[in-house]
């Protein structure tokens, strides 16, 4: 069995969340995330960003607050499995919004399902969802 690594760590040998991996360089929380926790990641997979244009992408990137922001829409305070998930409605997020959780045929959270989940790090988990969440 292999060491379970941290959760940036492991968001990077996925390969599937380079954008928000990105993101967090740029706001500087890679020690954050490598280091603290637990927490619970609602990853957007990298084919969520192919429907939106570049330049707004980039644009998000150049505003630093709206972008933490969106990055903390994304984050709960705990470790929740996707059977925790099934017996609850709502999270807040790190960032104070709620989440909302529907288990019908898998997991949605608000409108993004969860395409990967319970990828295990030593400081949280993440599950990976198709859609960029917005506060």
């Amino acid at each position: 069995m292999t060491d379970t690594k941290n959760l940036i760590a492991t968001a990077k040998e996925k390969g599937s969340f380079k954008t928000l991996i990105k993101a967090a360089e740029k706001l500087k929380l890679i020690n954050k995330y490598s280091n603290e926790g637990p927490y619970t990641i609602f990853a957007p997979v990298e084919s969520a960003f192919e429907q939106i244009p570049d330049d707004v992408i980039d644009e998000s990137f150049e505003d630093q607050e709206y972008l933490l922001e969106i990055i903390n829409y994304h984050i709960v305070e705990g470790k929740y499995s996707i059977k925790d998930l099934e017996s609850l409605t709502e999270l807040k997020t790190i960032g104070g919004n709620k989440l909302t959780i529907k288990a019908n045929n898998g997991i949605k959270i608000d409108t993004a399902n969860i395409v990967e989940g319970n990828i295990e790090c030593s400081n949280g988990i993440i599950h990976a969802i198709d859609e960029i969440l917005v506060p």
